[in-house]
């Protein structure tokens, strides 16, 4: 005959449904559930998270103030928005001087041109 009592982990659905992950070895009949909840295996403490814990205790110990602010963000992203609208009008004038027609003998790149 099988035990009384069983303990079977599983999950809860987002609709509500529990799912087991063995089957339990009782008698068919009505039973009573208890369900608690585990300890999430994405909230266990990962080799990786536990560096990552270090590292930002080691420099919060040093003082890091931290990362930019949004505002620094933006004027970066900024400034290297300009910087490449300057190289690409760069690019495109001298691909205009290139396509424009030359003197005889000349040749691209030549400083008289």
């Amino acid at each position: 005959m099988a035990a009384a009592e069983v303990v079977v982990q599983g999950a809860v659905t987002v609709e509500g449904q529990l799912i087991l992950d063995q089957q339990p070895d009782l008698p068919p009949g009505r039973v009573e559930v208890t369900v608690r909840a585990l300890q999430s295996e994405a909230a266990e403490e990962h080799p990786m998270f536990q560096a990552l814990r270090r590292i930002w205790a080691d420099m919060d110990a040093r003082g890091f103030a931290g990362g930019r602010s949004l505002e620094e963000a933006v004027a970066d992203v900024r400034a290297l928005r300009d910087e490449w609208d300057a190289h690409q009008e760069a690019l495109e004038a001298r691909q205009e001087r290139l396509r424009a027609p030359r003197e005889p003998g000349l040749r691209p790149g030549d400083p008289r041109e």
